[in-house]
């Protein structure tokens, strides 16, 4: 006979919360990143210009799978650009043509950040024994921090 191994209503509720902060997160760092991409200016633009749109790619495609988290949860996904304006954390992207420099620093800043929330997010679905939603967040950070990596290394 098979058991229910269904999770209480609160902690589901609470998950299903937290994919959602993390799906605006996402979606708010997806045009940060695209902003970069469109208005980079200096010594080695193209090359810029290509990695942000690839990790434009990547972070879209973290949004769509906290989507499909929240509804697989029975939760509602919020993917509106409105509720990714009012739920992200991320301060604004520059305006405008922004050097290389301060683009990447920019960039870096933010998935700095955005990486600490990933990290909070693996301890909170680890106390919500939800494993699946753990593993979620342990798969977009290693691709983060990936990208931090290649950010940082343009910098140095």
């Amino acid at each position: 006979m098979a058991t229910d191994t269904k999770r209480p209503q609160a902690t589901s509720t609470a998950v299903i919360e937290l994919v959602n902060d993390h799906l605006a997160t996402a979606s708010d760092l997806a045009s940060h990143l695209k902003q970069a991409h469109w208005n980079v200016v200096g010594e080695g633009f193209i090359a810029l210009h290509q990695m942000f749109d690839r990790q434009v790619e990547l972070v879209r495609g973290y949004v769509d799978g906290f989507a499909e988290r929240a509804r697989a949860l029975d939760g509602v996904a919020h993917g509106i650009v409105r509720h990714a304006a009012k739920h992200s954390a991320r301060p604004e992207f520059p305006d405008g043509e922004v050097s290389a420099r301060d683009s990447i620093s920019a960039l870096l800043e933010r998935c700095t950040s955005y990486s600490q929330m990933l990290t909070d997010a693996i301890k909170q679905s680890d106390q919500a024994d939800d494993l699946t939603t753990q593993d979620l967040f342990i798969e977009v950070q290693r691709e983060i921090d990936r990208n931090k990596y290649f950010l940082r290394s343009h910098l140095r």
